[in-house]
């Protein structure tokens, strides 16, 4: 169970060049650090105008030698830095000692990067979000997506990890792996979702989060985005193993030539056959969940401003659970298999010119059997996606790319004639779906910090898919206007469209003839940071046009519409030894889509979610953390022509956590974990599921009242 989130960086090197006929070169030395004074290992030093340089090591240090003598440029840098120079003169035979500091480019990641309505996570400063509060979180389990739901903007639809985005379904957020278009992110994939995100934070060196006005960058995504960064060259050989009450992990990185190529291996088993037993779930199995995943990550750097990275990702799941119904009672039978193969490469030359280029298969299949339900699907996408970076001039910088998809999914089996109604005796209906796509995007934006200051970021993102024949072109914008050194307001807009999931372009219940979906976002904010207090504020609105609607004729069209409307509120500090933040969201989602005929509030409109988290360092190398979430009640629909006319009653959870981290030689790290999830053993009812005449119900209630997990870790290295 223990994570670790690495910081934030694209590791940004130029190559040096050996002198050679030069017996008295000179040496130029030094150290790079933070503002904090904090070594900065990678960073890239290099000679005005040449290929002579380094980077820094692990402890910041950095030295090079030059064959050219006079007055240059020493240019320091580093992604999400603010570059540094200094004048150097060489001479023959000397040693020049230059100390570099660089300012990390806050304006810039809370306003561009991070504009309106987005977190990091990583450990860096000034973020909002580090990987050891990934790992404390009570109620997390060191998920990062069920970590991110403790921030403002996200819905709490369920138990599970899926994310609901400002007033919109789960699959409006798009996620991304080093670059890659990750089609399923989620273990034992539902309508919310899924139970966990498939990849473990352990594999992770940092996340980007944005809730909506994402720039021209991301697209096929109405309402969020979240793009993971996979672990970079390993600096040292590390082991690790760890075992809870549900899984069992191993973990090893080895630097086979000292920055220059290494690997790091992953595996994780999980069975929750003890955990359940243990806890007296109210769930009843016929096979308790259970996974596997292993992944191997290979770096290599041919020159020290290159990076080509090899991650391949396989993971597989399977759950079997009685599913209750006011008219029978059956069984679900769900399977899964995951793989990803992504080949990324980086490289910055020696103009400054910044480019990531990479070339990801992903290969899923699922299989879901309950009633007469009886679907099995392969879902297989290509993707080449190519970005570039320049930075024109200390107020100008440059991006662009494009990106191609190539998407093929099969579905075969049978659906309900009734829409919900998967009784074993039920009606049944055939489905054969061959769904071949493919869609070419390209973008660009401008990254303009003014003479007063303020950042403006103009983006256009043109897209064209193959089975519509539609091109969009969708312009995007965002500005930060910072009022004090402390102070900012922010603001972003834009246009997003995305193309319904294959399913729903099966000639038999779906339609082949579909356009896309879309979306108008509108947001305004203020930020307040100082030292390691950060407030954030925003208002939002959204428009949603296009959306699928249930049609007579021709099963589904696209005359659905609906809007989004509410105000984020997070606040994040720290006392001594005490840490914490709050999140509060409100919403007002309505829609008319899918099966709502009417204009109503959808499943995810939760109209108040507040998060409140609180962790403390304590003596002895222990450490303690509680969470509390309350959230207003999900919309259900209590008759047959009462769409989402009432709730559930509210939902209320409180976690808490106890850590224990001790060093038994020096060189390793034993970290022990108690986790109380539900401490009060609040049963909480996140649906009511009617029969057909809608005069008796089952509550869909929480899967454990009180429960207990427990482990320990083990790294060495």
């Amino acid at each position: 169970m223990n994570r670790h989130l690495l910081t934030i960086t694209l590791l940004l090197a130029v190559p040096m060049t050996a002198a050679h006929g030069q017996s008295h070169p000179c040496r130029i030395s030094g150290r790079v650090t933070t503002g904090r004074d904090t070594p900065l290992p990678n960073a890239n030093i290099y000679l005005e105008g040449t290929v002579e340089g380094t980077v820094s090591g692990t402890d910041g240090r950095y030295s090079f030698t030059t064959v050219k003598t006079g007055t240059m440029t020493l240019v320091c840098m580093y992604m999400g830095y603010r570059t540094n120079t200094a004048s150097v003169h060489a001479r023959p035979e000397t040693e020049v000692t230059v100390n570099i500091t660089l300012k990390q480019e806050i304006v810039r990641v809370r306003g561009v990067t991070a504009t309106a309505s987005s977190f990091i996570a990583a450990d860096e400063e000034g973020v909002t979000l580090t990987s050891l509060d990934v790992v404390r979180t009570p109620g997390t389990a060191a998920d990062i997506f069920r970590a991110i739901k403790s921030f403002p903007g996200l819905q709490q639809v369920g138990e599970g990890a899926g994310l609901f985005v400002r007033g919109g379904d789960v699959s409006e957020t798009a996620v991304y792996l080093d670059g890659a278009l990750i089609r399923h992110p989620y273990k034992y994939e539902s309508p919310t979702g899924g139970f966990f995100g498939t990849f473990n934070p352990f594999l992770l060196k940092g996340t980007y989060f944005s809730s909506g006005g994402y720039s021209a960058a991301y697209g096929h995504a109405l309402s969020g985005v979240l793009a993971m960064e996979s672990l970079d060259l390993p600096a040292a050989r590390r082991i690790g193993v760890g075992a809870g009450l549900a899984a069992q992990s191993a973990f090893l990185s080895v630097p086979l030539i000292p920055g220059k190529l290494g690997y790091s291996l992953s595996g994780n088993i999980g069975n929750s056959k003890m955990m359940f037993r243990l806890n007296n779930s109210r769930r009843e199995f016929s096979r308790f969940p259970e996974s596997f995943d292993v992944s191997v990550n290979t770096v290599y750097r041919p020159t020290a401003a290159s990076q080509l990275k090899l991650f391949i990702f396989r993971q597989d799941d399977t759950i079997g659970l009685l599913a209750d119904d006011p008219d029978y009672t059956t069984h679900f039978h769900g399977d899964g298999s995951n793989r990803l193969y992504n080949l990324r490469f980086t490289s910055l030359t020696a103009g400054g010119l910044f480019l990531t280029a990479n070339a990801a298969l992903s290969d899923y299949r699922s299989g879901a059997r309950v009633g007469v339900l009886d679907l099995d699907t392969a879902d297989r996408l290509g993707q080449f996606r190519l970005t570039a970076q320049k930075t024109v001039s200390d107020r100008l910088t440059l991006q662009a790319g494009a990106d191609y998809y190539r998407e093929i999914t099969v579905i075969s089996g049978t659906v309900p004639v009734n829409d919900g109604d998967v009784s074993p005796d039920a009606p049944g209906l055939d489905v054969d779906t061959d769904y071949q796509s493919s869609r070419q995007a390209g973008f660009v934006q401008l990254n303009i910090i003014t003479p007063l200051r303020f950042t403006l970021i103009p983006g256009l993102r043109v897209e064209r898919e193959s089975i519509s024949r539609e091109t969009h072109a969708a312009p995007r914008f965002s500005a930060v206007v910072p009022l004090t050194s402390c102070f900012s307001l922010t603001a972003a807009a834009g246009a997003y469209h995305q193309y319904p999931d294959p399913v729903y372009y099966d000639p038999w219940i779906g339609n082949p003839s579909l356009g896309s979906m879309k979306s108008r976002h509108a947001i305004l904010g203020a930020v307040y940071e100082r030292d390691e207090t950060l407030l954030r504020a925003e208002v939002y609105g959204k428009q949603y046009t296009g959306l699928l609607l249930d049609d007579a004729v021709t099963n589904l069209s696209n005359n659905g519409h609906g809007y989004a409307a509410g105000i984020d509120l997070f606040l994040k500090t720290r006392l001594g030894s005490l840490s914490g933040w709050i999140s509060y969201s409100y919403l007002q989602a309505r829609r008319k889509w899918l099966s709502l005929p009417v204009m109503t509030s959808p499943c995810f409109d939760i109209t108040h979610n507040l998060t409140a988290v609180l962790t403390a360092d304590l003596p002895a190398g222990f450490t303690a953390g509680m969470s509390c979430r309350l959230a207003s009640g999900k919309p259900y629909s209590p008759a047959a022509d009462r769409y989402n006319t009432e709730r559930v009653p509210p939902y209320r959870n409180v976690d808490i956590n106890l850590g224990w981290i001790h060093s038994f030689t020096g060189s390793d790290m034993t970290i022990c974990y108690l986790a109380v999830s539900n401490l009060f053993g609040r049963i909480n009812i996140f649906d009511y599921i009617y029969s057909s005449d809608y005069q008796r119900r089952c509550p869909v209630r929480s899967a454990f009242g009180r429960s207990f997990y427990f482990g320990v870790q083990v790294n060495v290295g």
